[in-house]
């Protein structure tokens, strides 16, 4: 869309000009502050959000370490996607690593929009399939790492 600056790259720029307005459509505005909890592990996630500017970060609690980040998102970023996918419970928490500026799409009223036009729905999910499959990719990554360490300290070490 003419008009967007960078923020509107990533995950919107996955989508035909006819499906990203419908989406802008269906957007509201959100600021964060820095530090702020935007979602918490296991709560009902209700909108699937896209930064405009700021800093997020994805968190998971790993007993007995706590909250540790497993990933940031910039300008572009979705995160939250649990708000498409029942029972719409989030997998991670997320903090405002700095003051951030999001649009929310409610998961409910997105997935009502995929009954009616099949075109944005195989959008969607066709985007929403990328974005998870890297995202398991870059676990998998993170998984090597932490048992290549454990193998070295247990038995190197």
């Amino acid at each position: 869309m003419a008009g967007q600056t960078s923020w509107y790259g990533s995950f919107l720029a996955k989508f035909s000009p006819r499906v990203q307005e419908k989406l802008m459509a269906l957007a509201a505005p959100f600021q964060f502050k820095a530090g702020q909890d935007i979602i918490g592990e296991g709560d009902f996630s209700v909108y699937l959000y896209i930064v405009k500017s700021g800093r997020v970060a994805v968190e998971m609690n790993v007993p007995p370490k706590g909250r540790c980040m497993i990933r940031t998102g910039d300008a572009g970023d979705m995160f939250n996607w649990s708000a498409l996918v029942e029972p719409r419970l989030a997998t991670a928490a997320v903090r405002a690593m700095e003051d951030t500026e999001a649009i929310g799409i409610k998961g409910g009223v997105l997935m009502d929009e995929c009954r009616k036009d099949h075109e944005l729905g195989f959008e969607l999910y066709r985007a929403l399939t990328d974005v998870i499959a890297s995202r398991l990719i870059a676990t998998r990554l993170q998984l090597v790492n932490v048992f290549s360490v454990s193998f070295g300290k247990r038995f190197l070490g």
